[in-house]
């Protein structure tokens, strides 16, 4: 996985160069990646967007300057890659909650973590090839023309798909994307797999000219693990399964129609068993009612 260990190096040149102008399209070329990739890997990795983060490690190394010297505040602004004190000053008290002036004159020290252990930190969050820190998303309504089977036979259902599509190709789709959907039903304990792609509504309309079966998936918010394929993966993991019982801000399990389901999403990042090909397992999730907990437990 180079890649994974080129956003490591990533981090640590930008630490080194917080003084310089940096950009997702300057650093993603400097680690030969396309700024997409780029950044959509680092969000994953590290938790928030490079310029969010840059932002940060800027802001906390001027602390410390702020804490251990007596330079000028204009001085500090640029030499962390602000161009006024007034634009300093602005992004110093959003991200600390106080004016430079204020968090001199309170003599705070500030903790600063060195990047070679935020790099420790960031590779712990790879679990068996999938990244511990899953993006939020949020779709609407999906319209899939695809075909469907037995869960225990994915691999065929796949051919399928790719058959027909050969024959009859899908006109009105909204990407090359695929998707596969997975549907257990826990009262039979079977599986459902749905694979396909996302289309419009006039598509579903006329049902692909009547080749393709159509589903609809309801609009939800996803976790998304990226998941590096050569590692092996499985659609219903431990390790994502153990985020969903520990989140901080209380995600549980949104469901389809009474039944658990996940859908495994293939864009460009995905390139069949190449070592640096991803694919995305969405996990749908909602935030749990308390207010509707307790109510439940108070008519008990």
């Amino acid at each position: 996985m180079n890649n994974f260990y080129k956003i490591n190096e990533a981090i640590k040149y930008i630490d080194e160069h917080l003084s310089d102008p940096l950009s997702v399209q300057q650093i993603a070329e400097h680690f030969a990646f396309s700024p997409y990739y780029f950044h959509r890997l680092f969000t994953s990795i590290v938790g928030e967007s490079m310029s969010a983060y840059i932002r940060d490690r800027r802001i906390t190394y001027a602390c410390r300057m702020l804490n251990e010297t007596d330079r000028k505040i204009l001085d500090i602004a640029l030499d962390h890659g602000f161009d006024s004190a007034q634009s300093f000053s602005r992004t110093f008290r959003s991200v600390t909650g106080m004016s430079p002036t204020e968090y001199r004159s309170r003599n705070i020290v500030p903790c600063i973590t060195p990047a070679s252990d935020l790099v420790k930190r960031f590779t712990n969050r790879l679990r068996g090839g999938i990244l511990m820190n899953p993006n939020m998303i949020k779709r609407h309504k999906m319209i899939l023309a695809g075909v469907s089977g037995d869960g225990n036979e994915t691999a065929q259902i796949w051919g399928r798909f790719m058959k027909l599509n050969a024959q009859n190709p899908i006109a009105d789709k909204i990407s090359e994307d695929g998707y596969e959907v997975r549907i257990f039903d826990s009262a039979s304990g079977s599986e459902q797999v749905i694979v396909g792609c996302e289309v419009k509504a006039n598509a579903a309309a006329t049902a692909c000219r009547g080749a393709y079966e159509i589903f609809e998936m309801p609009s939800s918010e996803y976790a998304s693990f990226d998941v590096y394929v050569k590692d092996g993966y499985e659609s219903e993991n431990s390790a994502m399964s153990e985020w969903l019982d520990s989140n901080e801000k209380g995600y549980v399990r949104n469901l389809y129609e009474g039944k658990l389901y996940c859908i495994e999403h293939y864009d460009a990042r995905f390139d069949g068993d190449n070592d640096e090909s991803i694919v995305e397992i969405w996990l749908p999730a909602k935030k749990e009612d308390h207010k509707s907990e307790d109510r439940k437990r108070r008519d008990e």
